[in-house]
């Protein structure tokens, strides 16, 4: 604090910064390793364990392939084999999953809104019999999980477009492919696969706005709009829940039906409440986390499941995301973008936020909550409520398993913690991120007018007789500990931070910069015997591994 100070800066919070949840700084959580790929950006986004073969399988999408790392000695480990998926015709592997000696590898096709592919593979790169060329889903299958009885595979197929300009007078779903999710049947010889779309609801748009969701792409219809991001399937094996990112809801499938059962709309975070708010400037040359009157629309990417009692409770990592695509906003261009977050200086109609040093560089959407379909927007809309991406926080919701469309039910947000922990262990880069072009971290509050430390990956436990949770904050590059045992009531254990704002990302010195997919591994499935949170980095191209030890114990 006091060097922040020594170079000029200042140091604010809200009232409501004395939450008794942020205190703890512990040591459970403890780093023990990294593996890197040496592909640089791009080179580790999301990674699988398989526990019987202690094998690593990391998604590199700089080299396209999947990398097989042998993790048997945990702090030594050694790459196996690299496998390409560019001669089977994907443009590009997005996620992968193992259990139980299989792999399945999530992969866009021949372009990104032609279908997805589903590879299932052994544990040594090899395709299963009788599908060598994979599975076809829909398009751009961007998360695939297993269940833990390892009879089901779920892949979140996002259905990106491509842009939003017209061909006579439509929107073709060859631009803006219909965003689905599907379910692979694992427990036969040869797996098989059902796809199923949003068109049972089709009719139900405006019941989605209502309920807090976001259908708006413009002359999109309802089953193009929606874009599945990623898979959380319950305790049950019966049940998974989709993140459905840009459209701010959650939706529920029934995997023995292949039924999407429900869309639960996330509503909004308003930042203008206690324990609520956030830092809104980059240009005020002080850590500020303050109350505005400003609204966050979730949009979480993340989501896992916690059961608790007779409860199933969804956790989701509220990053935020905004469209940029040709024609967004009017344009007939499909060789200019459009971005849907202008700068609220640009288009707020509130006075008392459009200053540099308010939040007049925060970054807002064009399309509101009232805006829907067809409506004609530009990046010139006037809004007066000020709606901002992603909540800077991790909310757990109460599964509802009502069929049809609802708010959904939220019980815990944790407001403006996460900023206030980077805050206090990081105020020198407090919400900086890294420049890829640069290879130079970023300056201090670089982040802090758009999605902050950007929460994106989250993952849970058990160990020591307690429910665990890390958060992973993409910008920021840190984890935050939580003990979730009781859900409703999430506790603040420790932040822990292995980037190094020193080194430079394109030659390799960073540490672990950016990450993405988060794993834990049970005492029984980790490689050492401990329980273990195991972490990818995007820009760094690494993967960490950390040992959770038990509260209170010698270190």
């Amino acid at each position: 604090m006091s060097l922040l100070l020594a170079l000029g800066a200042a140091f604010i919070v809200s009232p409501s910064a004395g939450a008794s949840t942020l205190q703890p700084n512990g040591s459970e959580l403890k780093f023990v390793a990294r593996y890197f790929t040496g592909a640089g950006l791009g080179g580790a986004e999301i990674s699988a364990v398989d526990a019987k073969s202690k094998r690593l399988f990391i998604t590199n999408g700089a080299k396209n392939t999947i990398d097989i790392v042998d993790i048997s000695n945990v702090r030594k480990p050694k790459l196996v084999k690299a496998v390409s998926f560019s001669a089977l015709g994907s443009s590009g592997i997005q996620s992968v999953a193992a259990r139980d000696g299989v792999v399945v590898v999530a992969a866009a096709g021949a372009t990104k809104t032609a279908p997805g592919v589903l590879f299932v593979m052994d544990v040594n790169g090899k395709m299963r019999a009788g599908l060598p060329s994979g599975l076809t889903v829909g398009a751009l299958p961007d998360s695939v999980t297993i269940s833990k009885d390892g009879k089901y595979a779920v892949s979140a197929n996002e259905g990106e477009p491509s842009d939003y300009c017209l061909v006579n007078g439509a929107l073709p779903e060859t631009s803006d492919p219909k965003g689905s999710i599907s379910i692979v049947d694992l427990s036969v010889k040869v797996p098989t696969v059902k796809t199923v779309d949003f068109t049972a609801f089709a009719q139900r748009k405006n019941a989605i706005i209502y309920a807090g969701g976001r259908i708006f792409g413009p002359n999109a219809s309802l089953e193009q709009d929606i874009e599945p991001e990623y898979v959380a399937i319950a305790d049950d094996n019966a049940t998974a829940y989709v993140t459905l990112q840009e459209n701010n809801a959650i939706a529920t499938v029934d995997l023995a039906t292949a039924t999407i059962t429900n869309v639960l709309g996330l509503g909004y975070k308003n930042h203008n409440v206690y324990n609520q708010g956030l830092d809104s400037s980059d240009r005020d040359s002080q850590i500020n986390i303050v109350a505005r009157d400003l609204q966050g629309m979730y949009l979480p990417d993340a989501i896992a499941t916690v059961t608790a009692g007779a409860n199933t409770y969804m956790i989701t990592a509220n990053e935020g995301d905004a469209r940029e695509w040709p024609c967004l906003l009017g344009g007939t261009d499909k060789a200019v973008l459009q971005a849907e977050d202008p700068r609220y200086a640009s288009v707020g109609l509130n006075t008392n936020l459009t200053a540099d040093a308010v939040a007049g560089r925060m970054r807002v959407t064009v399309f509101p909550p009232a805006v829907v379909t067809g409506t004609v927007v530009t990046s010139s809309t006037k809004v007066t409520p000020a709606y901002t991406f992603g909540g800077r926080s991790f909310t757990v919701w109460k599964s509802n398993g009502i069929d049809g469309v609802f708010g959904a039910d939220i019980v815990y947000d944790s407001g403006d913690e996460l900023e206030r922990i980077v805050a206090r262990n990081k105020p020198l880069l407090f919400n900086a991120d890294w420049n890829t072009s640069t290879g130079l971290v970023n300056t201090f509050e670089a982040r802090s007018a758009s999605k902050g430390p950007e929460p994106e990956g989250l993952a849970v436990g058990s160990a020591y007789g307690r429910q665990w949770m890390v958060v992973a904050m993409e910008r920021d590059s840190g984890l935050a500990l939580y003990d979730i045992t009781n859900p409703v009531k999430p506790m603040f254990r420790q932040y822990l931070n292995t980037s190094l704002p020193g080194g430079d990302i394109l030659l390799g010195s960073a540490g672990d910069v950016s990450p993405e997919g988060v794993l834990f591994l049970g005492a029984s499935e980790s490689p050492s015997g401990k329980p273990m949170f195991v972490v990818s980095y995007e820009l760094s191209g690494s993967v960490a591994f950390f040992e959770l030890t038990a509260p209170g114990a010698a270190k």
